[in-house]
């Protein structure tokens, strides 16, 4: 029997942002140290929603059990995760607008076409879309689910360098190169020997 689709997934991913800025709001500081820590949050509380979705196929193929339902709900968590994201874009936009944070160009042009490839991919999230866009809706997602992850690989690459997010960026990133990995049929054929 089939499992029944779980849109509600959506909402949890987009509360659990807003409850990470309510929690920074109440938390003693200023202005900018509140509105930092809810940017900052908001990013990894995504960040997992993205690896959700990104590593449920390899991790399905690889292990089975739970992660059968990780898939089957896979359109919903990558909704969620654009909704979370969103959540977070709006953080980093205000924070930009309010006080005298800056970021290279970079950033704003890499960060910015992920961003609108995240937007495009949940346009297209339904079955009619599919049916639409042919062989351009794999093109449109496997492009914009791949640079997603390098946005989000390079972010946490780049904080091992500085002592105050070092610990962040040695746990995150080797967690992102991980799950590219697992996406290599080859390399995911030989763990799942080895698991077995």
């Amino acid at each position: 029997m089939a499992s029944a689709r779980k849109p509600w997934l959506i909402a949890v991913a987009g509360a659990g942002a807003l409850a990470v800025c309510a929690t920074a709001a109440l938390l003693p500081g200023g202005f900018r140290e509140q509105l930092g820590l809810a940017t900052r949050l908001t990013a990894r509380w995504s960040a997992f929603w993205f690896l959700a979705a990104f590593a449920a196929r390899p991790l399905f193929e690889m292990f089975g059990g739970i992660w059968r339902e990780v898939l089957r709900q896979r359109r919903y968590i990558g909704l969620g995760f654009a909704l979370a994201h969103t959540i977070h874009g709006a953080c980093f936009t205000w924070l930009l607008l309010a006080t005298d944070e800056t970021r290279p160009p970079i950033v704003f042009i890499v960060g910015g076409a992920g961003y609108l490839l995240m937007w495009a991919m949940a346009a297209t999230s339904s079955d009619a879309a599919m049916r639409a866009l042919g062989r351009n809706w794999r093109r449109l997602h496997t492009t914009g689910m791949w640079w997603l992850w390098f946005v989000f690989t390079a972010s946490y690459a780049g904080r091992i360098a500085r002592a105050e997010t070092m610990t962040l960026g040695l746990l995150m990133t080797p967690l992102f190169m991980l799950a590219a990995l697992i996406r290599i049929p080859a390399l995911r054929r030989r763990l799942s020997h080895r698991s077995t």
